[in-house]
Order: structure tokens, then C-alpha cells, then sequence
């Protein structure tokens, strides 16, 4: 083994499938234990922030080679483990790690919105009649002006508004490119089981549910609001990911294998983050890791309806994983493990508004 897959080893193992592990679902404990009044609204969040009150450290060290799994600069603060519960109600351990809500590690400067339709934005995953993944170019513009989106103005200008300057409702932001006003000034804080918890059955990864955390300190969200539902487009960048609007960059693909989804759209645009189909991108939320959508070359064959299933890797050898996929987004539609109450928090932005992590679900792993 490779002093690099010893690295990866040193945290996959300990959170590596127990086929006989198995928690109860418990809808109640999804809820954290205390919450903050929220001064932004948000287009990808309908709740307040929150901010996640965990026990004492654990008296438990990382080793550190966690911090090397992740990209030089990702976290900001040493991981540490610490008592948590998680959504099922296990009383158990989390790693705790901390990013910057601008991480140094990924260009969040966009483009998203284009000035003008002779202008070339980021991209879209259109929802309405023709959907599918789009550059935000004339075409596209055309394309929504046709079915009674109107977002140019005689004079070829598109409707650009930041949805954190007023109340992100249909009526305010309908018919206009979102784009928000990035601040680098907080983190973000993030419980990972050290040990994942089987549920009883998938929980759906629905519009803005928790997905995870990426290796380059960037979490992960499930699908960007509906523009057919709330009239407003939340302009992603070409690598997937876009500015929320409490500031902080977060994705809604798995950057490490979008191009392939690029290049297929004919979108004709390139994502600058290094393109890797079968690696190690993150983590899910509980706990499982994330690889890129293919393994040896191939898509695997045995894939649950989780896009996870139980196969050897090069770093732990054979424990349940999830893939990314080719759809648009590419991520996980369920998840099949518990997390942690308050997965997610900032421990210095009492007012940053997060998604609650909660879909229609019940947890666990699906049969293939």
C-alpha cells in the first residue's frame, strides 16, 4: 500500500460498513438543539440557521493524515472527534471538522449570471419543457422566453438580481438571474459519524438536502431550487457550484467528473477543477465516502438506487461507498446512513441561513 492510500486508510477504515449495524429511524432527532434567527433569506434555504451544540471533545486525537485526505488549505481548524447524536438517536462520536465559507481551494468567483445575451454565464439544469443542462448563452434565454420566462429587456440585458438584498420570494426574484453577494468573513462547521449508522430505509436527497463535504473544503447540496416552481434562476458556475445567499460557495454537482456532463450538453464549457472519474471526491454526510462515478473503468453494474454499493478500494479495501453519475446533477438521489444532529453550523455566523438536511425519507441501505 502507498504512503498515500495509508493516508486515505487512516480515516476510511474507522467509518467503513458494518453489514450488521443497523439504527432506528427517529424523525424527532433530525431537529438540532439550538437555533439562531436567520437576517438573510435564501433561494437554497427555508429555515433559520443551525447552529449545531455538541458535547465535550471526546479526549479523542485524529491522527493526521485526516487533514491529508482533504486539499492543502480546506480546513481551517485541526480536526478533532467529539460526542455527538446522531438522527436515529445513537449516542456515538463525529469527526468535527471546520472550512472557510469562501474556501481558498476552488475559484468561487463564477461566471453566473451574463450581463447581456451576447454574454456567456455559468450553467443551468432547466426544469421546464426541453429540460436538461444549458450554458447560460442566447440559446438558453430564448429557449425560457418561449415558454413565458422573460428575463432580457428590449435591449438584450438580463434581469440580474442578488437575492439576499430583499425577500427571495417568486414574486421578487420571477424572471430574473440570481446571483449572490459572496463573504468570505465566517466557516462552517461539519459533523461526520466516525462509525456510519445504517438506517431503516433510503432518505431521499431531495432539492437543497445535506449531501456532504468535498475533499476541497466545499460542502455539498442536493438539487438548486426549481426555476419552473419559484421564477428565479440560482446561476451555478461552470464547475457546479455558486454563492448562497449568505455568502457562502457550496456545489450542487460533483465537480471532479462534470465535464463529462459539459462536453455531453454542448455547452461548450470547461470547469478548471482537475477531472478524476474514479476518485475519491468527499464525504456523505454519514459518514460513507463519495467516489467519482466510475471504478475500473466502467460504471458499476451493481449500484443501488443510492448509487452506492459494497466494493473494494485501493484505500480501505471492501466497505459500502457511494458514486457520482452521469445525470445532471451528478449526485446521489438518497442517502443511507444516519447524520449527525447539526451536520452543519457556522461556529461565528449565528445569522448564516443552512438547509436542515431533512428529506421525505427514512434512512438506510437499499437493496441493489
Amino acid at each position: 500500500m502507498t504512503t498515500t492510500s495509508r493516508r486515505v486508510a487512516a480515516l476510511l477504515v474507522p467509518i467503513a460498513l458494518t453489514i450488521g449495524a443497523c439504527g432506528s429511524s427517529d424523525d424527532t432527532a433530525n431537529e438540532t438543539s439550538t437555533s439562531s434567527e436567520a437576517t438573510t433569506t435564501s433561494i437554497d434555504q427555508t429555515t433559520t440557521s443551525e447552529v449545531a451544540t455538541t458535547s465535550e471533545p471526546a479526549d479523542e486525537s485524529v491522527d493526521s493524515d485526516l487533514t491529508s485526505l482533504f486539499v492543502d488549505g480546506a480546513l481551517t481548524a485541526e480536526p478533532s472527534v467529539v460526542d455527538c447524536t446522531l438522527e436515529n438517536g445513537s449516542e456515538t462520536t463525529c469527526y468535527q471538522l471546520e472550512v472557510a465559507s469562501l474556501p481558498d481551494t476552488v475559484d468561487t468567483d463564477g461566471p453566473y449570471c451574463p450581463e447581456t445575451v451576447d454574454d456567456v454565464g455559468g450553467i443551468w439544469v432547466w426544469d421546464g419543457d426541453e429540460p436538461g443542462l444549458y450554458a447560460l448563452d442566447a440559446e438558453v434565454w430564448t429557449m425560457m422566453n418561449a415558454q413565458g420566462y422573460d428575463f432580457v429587456d428590449p435591449d438584450g440585458n438580463i434581469s440580474i438580481t442578488d437575492p439576499a438584498a430583499g425577500p427571495a420570494s417568486s414574486s421578487s426574484t420571477a424572471n430574473s438571474c440570481l446571483e449572490a453577494t459572496a463573504d468570505g468573513s465566517y466557516h462552517l462547521r461539519i459533523l461526520l459519524p466516525t462509525t456510519p449508522e445504517l438506517l431503516d430505509a433510503p432518505t431521499s436527497l431531495s432539492t437543497i438536502s445535506q449531501i456532504g463535504l468535498a475533499l476541497d473544503g466545499v460542502t455539498i447540496f442536493g438539487d438548486a431550487p426549481s426555476v419552473a416552481d419559484r421564477g428565479g434562476l440560482p446561476a451555478l458556475d461552470a464547475c457546479g457550484g455558486h454563492i448562497d445567499p449568505s455568502g457562502y460557495y457550496h456545489w450542487h454537482f460533483g465537480a471532479e467528473s462534470i465535464q463529462t456532463n459539459l462536453d455531453e450538453a454542448g455547452t461548450g464549457l470547461t470547469c478548471d477543477v482537475d477531472q478524476d472519474v474514479e476518485a475519491l471526491i468527499g464525504f456523505s454526510f454519514d459518514g460513507y465516502a463519495i467516489y467519482g462515478p466510475e471504478e475500473n473503468r466502467a460504471i458499476p453494474s451493481d449500484l443501488d438506487e443510492c448509487s452506492g454499493h459494497v466494493s473494494d478500494t485501493e484505500e480501505s479495501g471492501e466497505i459500502y461507498h457511494y458514486h457520482l453519475t452521469y445525470d445532471s446533477p451528478n449526485l446521489p438521489a438518497c442517502r443511507v446512513g444516519a447524520s449527525a444532529v447539526g451536520t452543519l453550523s457556522s461556529p461565528d455566523n449565528a445569522s448564516v441561513a443552512l438547509p436542515n438536511g431533512q428529506g421525505p425519507g427514512g434512512g438506510g441501505r437499499p437493496a441493489p
